[in-house]
Order: C-alpha cells, then structure tokens, then sequence
C-alpha cells in the first residue's frame, strides 16, 4: 500500500464475532481507493481476532492490533496514534456501510477543505433514516459553535470522517475510561467546538 493514504479506518473489535465479517465485508467493498482499514481488537474472549486475522492474510490494506482489554477510548486513541490517513473514520465492527459512503464524504472534504465530513444513517433493524434531524441545514458548509443546533444532533461519530491534522492540533482524543458507556459523547462536543469547516452530506 502506498503512503498516500485518504482515509484510515479505525474499527473497534471486543467480542464481535457474529458481526463482524459483514462488517469488514461491507469496507472492504469501498469505491474509495487508498484507504487504510485498522482492526483493534481490545481482549476479545471469542473468535475475534481469529477471524480478523484470517482478513488480513487476504488483505493488504488491513492491518490487526491486538491489545489487552481497556475499553472502546482507549483502542480508538491507538488507532489515532498509529493511521496514516489524511482523513479518519471509525465503524463500530456491528454496523455496516454503503459501498459509496468513504467516496462521498472524502470527496466532499476535499472539495470543502473540511475538519469534518458527515452523512447520514439507518439503524439496521429499523431502517429509520436520520430525517428528524431537519433542524441542520443540509449541503452547507459552517462552522459548528455559529449554529449550537449541531450539538442537539446524535452524536453518531462514525457517519464522518475527521481531519486527523485537525484532531493533533486540537488534541483531541477519546477519554479513556475502561468499561465506560458514551465515550462518544464528549469526543463528539469536541470535535463540534474546534471544528471551522463541516458540513452534513445527504
């Protein structure tokens, strides 16, 4: 794989052997080339890390870390630490994508010259689009603290991709407290108050 890497993404593993093959499928099927796909495995106690080991085997640009269990913050800061990407993007290993959705939001990052680049979403099993959240003008470049109704929004951090220069010189990183739920709350507000360019991509 080249150096010139456009997005790095991170995928956060524990216990998710049931999910997990539909999951790196659906990243691996991106239109997007150039990416980098970085599997965190934090302890798994099932066939985990088995089988993301079996994908890196096939796949060059995946890349498997495995570390003892220290939470959802804690992987996801590794991540940061070791990607190369100009931009980065996290998938929780349950969830799945679109095959276009790492195309769309980069391409629009570079177009917009943005911090942060979102899209919207499903929820699989209810297929209920993010739609209620009208409130956010569409299709528009801002700045976030210039319109607070960013911050009532679903937090919902991998439906973006963020600028990894603007996460260092912001130093903006996960709190990393083991067995702690939200962790991407607080990420999320940060992200939204140093941010000077985002847009919602629908």
């Amino acid at each position: 794989m080249g150096e010139n890497i456009k997005v790095s993404i991170l995928v956060p593993c524990y216990n998710s052997e049931k999910y997990i093959d539909k999951c790196i499928n659906s990243i691996l099927h991106q239109t997007l080339d150039d990416v980098e796909i970085i599997c965190i495995n934090d302890g798994s106690t099932d066939n985990t890390l088995k089988v993301l080991q079996n994908f890196e085997k096939n796949n060059p640009q995946i890349r498997v870390v495995d570390k003892k269990n220290s939470g959802y913050g804690a992987s996801l800061n590794l991540g940061f630490s070791i990607s190369k990407g100009e931009y980065i993007g996290i998938v929780e290993s349950d969830d799945f994508i679109e095959n276009t959705m790492y195309e769309l939001l980069y391409d629009n990052a570079k177009k917009y010259d943005l911090d942060i680049s979102r899209c919207c979403f499903n929820y699989s099993d209810e297929c209920i689009k993010e739609e209620h959240f009208d409130f956010i003008e569409k299709n528009k470049v801002f700045r976030p603290v210039d319109n607070l109704s960013i911050f009532f929004q679903m937090p919902s951090l991998w439906c973006s991709i963020y600028k990894k220069n603007f996460l260092e010189k912001n130093n903006i990183k996960f709190l990393e407290t083991p067995g702690a739920s939200y962790q991407d709350l607080s990420f999320c507000f940060k992200v939204y108050f140093w941010a000077e360019r985002y847009i919602n991509v629908y």
